[in-house]
């Protein structure tokens, strides 16, 4: 498999010219999913690879030649992430989730086909001598794969961190101690105040958690609660205790109290 690939978009406007908006949220999906497929490959570490477009053509439809480059001149990966593209898009087509694929991945081959919502026609990938048209109904078959959420009560401890309330999203992100890179939570507006105290803090979120089948840790958090944790400077060291209870022994030393303890004298 080559490093290379083609991306072809049909617009609805004469000639199926393409617009502005559509174009760039088209472009900024295919960088998200590249992004993705390299960091699945890395075991959620992105290697050193960037994305060149080295050839466009307008003359209806609209190509758009993309070439995966590796920073230190490792050719290999930048074919891997185009074949593992290829095998995925296919797969999700056939009803199938891909081999390695975490949910934001997942969610990244929905966005491909989200412009088609708009004002896009038709979007399909030329990988060497193989075409590949996008069904405009690709993030159902998404759904479909992942399933219905499944639902319980609970909690996730992490940093609080992308808040956005534009449009009453009401949303932000927490990055966990463990698990996920981030969680997305919703929250009343009638929280607002807690939630933008609680930016670059550890926090406990409490609330209904969501899962998809086969997810270790939920994708989506409807906050109930945001209880904001003390930082280590606020905690105090073991030290502080000394001399607290003087009377705790009933007047004896801690090793007299320890020996009676021992000899059930206690």
């Amino acid at each position: 498999m080559s490093n290379k690939f083609k991306m072809i978009v049909k617009g609805d406007e004469a000639d199926e010219s393409i617009r502005l908006a559509d174009l760039v949220d088209q472009l900024n999906a295919l960088k998200q999913a590249l992004n993705q497929v390299d960091a699945s490959l890395g075991g959620g570490k992105a290697s050193d690879l960037y994305y060149r477009v080295t050839k466009i053509t307008m003359n209806s439809p609209a190509t758009f030649e993309v070439e995966a480059v590796s920073r230190s001149g490792k050719v290999a990966q930048g074919r891997k992430v185009v074949s593992k593209l290829s095998r995925d898009i296919q797969s999700v087509m056939s009803g199938k989730r891909p081999k390695d694929s975490d949910l934001d991945l997942m969610e990244s081959y929905k966005a491909l086909v989200r412009p088609m919502q708009r004002h896009v026609m038709e979007v399909s990938f030329q990988f060497e001598k193989q075409h590949v048209q996008l069904p405009r109904n690709l993030d159902i078959k998404v759904d479909d794969i992942l399933g219905p959420d499944q639902v319980e009560r609970g909690s996730m401890v992490g940093s609080l961190d992308v808040l956005d309330i534009h449009n009453r999203r009401n949303m932000f992100k927490v990055y966990p101690v463990v698990g996920p890179k981030s969680i997305k939570c919703s929250f009343n507006r009638e929280m607002l105040p807690q939630a933008i105290a609680g930016i670059n803090h550890f926090v406990q979120i409490t609330g209904l958690l969501h899962f998809k089948k086969a997810e270790k840790f939920p994708h989506l958090i409807k906050v109930d609660s945001i209880e904001i944790l003390p930082e280590k400077s606020d905690a105090r060291p073991l030290a502080s205790l000394r001399g607290i209870a003087p009377d705790a022994y009933g007047g004896l030393v801690s090793t007299e109290y320890v020996e009676k303890v021992r000899n059930g004298e206690w």
